[in-house]
């Protein structure tokens, strides 16, 4: 690995958006407040589906997004553990599944062309230097990674970390970097507003990420650093259950209206197809 992959790489570990400590109490969810616990996804398969028959509902699923579904993770300083077929392990990569490929599919996908997205490795017991995570993004490989940790989680938590992580991603795409200052994007903060020490500070303090919780941000997570804001902001507003809350938050916040505008015009730019993105950069 090149010292740019392997820096890349070390980045892409050091990100923990989607950590969790405590992997089987529901309590413990950093997001338990802000989740409805009744919200239900949709089965994709048959509750007697077959290891073989889950994956190729994952297979299929994501080939028609041009995605390659991988089982097994490789990379540096991550493990992580491949479902086996044990009733238990079926159970968990239904659930997982349930969640992941609905949120890839609200993507055309021109979107992952275009930021070079590959492969979505689906995996369990994910830990990144022993903590755990629900999902890694990993583009030095082209890939976003996800993970049921046995947690109890809501769907549409699960769905929004879905998003979230793979903004992290699509920061790296644009800027060659998970840290980085966007000045774009700072100019858009209320002046009042200072970012904490990064997202992996938020962790083992039994916080809870709420919505809103000050002016200029989506949720207290987002206040943590501008890589978290950005993610979080973008992560709600592809998760419906979330969006319906950012859109009545804007209506009372400019600054946080400024950044959703400012993602949806990222979201519709990459989801053009390439000849026509290229026309657009040329003025044609």
């Amino acid at each position: 690995m090149s010292c740019h992959r392997m820096f890349c790489a070390l980045s892409a570990l050091l990100l923990s958006a989607c950590s969790t400590l405590a992997p089987v109490d529901h309590n413990n969810d950093a997001l338990r407040v802000e989740c409805h616990w009744d919200l239900q996804y949709p089965s994709v398969a048959p509750a007697d589906a077959t290891l073989a028959q889950l994956r190729e509902t994952a297979t299929r699923r994501l080939g028609a997004l041009n995605l390659n579904a991988q089982w097994e993770l490789n990379s540096e300083g991550a493990t992580a553990e491949a479902f086996t077929d044990s009733e238990p392990d079926r159970q968990r990569l239904h659930r997982l599944l349930s969640v992941v490929l609905p949120g890839m599919e609200r993507y055309p996908s021109a979107f992952f062309a275009n930021v070079r997205l590959h492969n979505i490795v689906l995996v369990k017991e994910l830990a990144v230097g022993g903590q755990r995570r629900l999902a890694m993004p990993m583009a030095e490989v082209d890939s976003v990674a996800y993970a049921d940790n046995s947690a109890k989680l809501c769907p549409a938590g699960m769905e929004m970390r879905v998003h979230h992580e793979f903004y992290h991603f699509i920061d790296y795409r644009e800027h060659d970097d998970y840290y980085h200052a966007d000045p774009a994007w700072l100019a858009m903060n209320p002046a009042e507003l200072t970012y904490g020490k990064g997202g992996a500070s938020f962790y083992g303090k039994n916080l809870q990420d709420v919505g809103h919780a000050k002016p200029g941000v989506v949720s207290l997570y987002s206040s943590y650093g501008q890589e978290e804001d950005k993610a979080e902001t973008f992560g709600w507003m592809m998760t419906p259950d979330y969006a319906a809350r950012l859109d009545l938050y804007v209506m009372q916040d400019a600054h946080l209206a400024a950044k959703l505008r400012h993602m949806r015009a990222q979201f519709r730019k990459y989801s053009q197809p390439a000849d026509a993105r290229n026309s657009s950069a040329t003025g044609l």
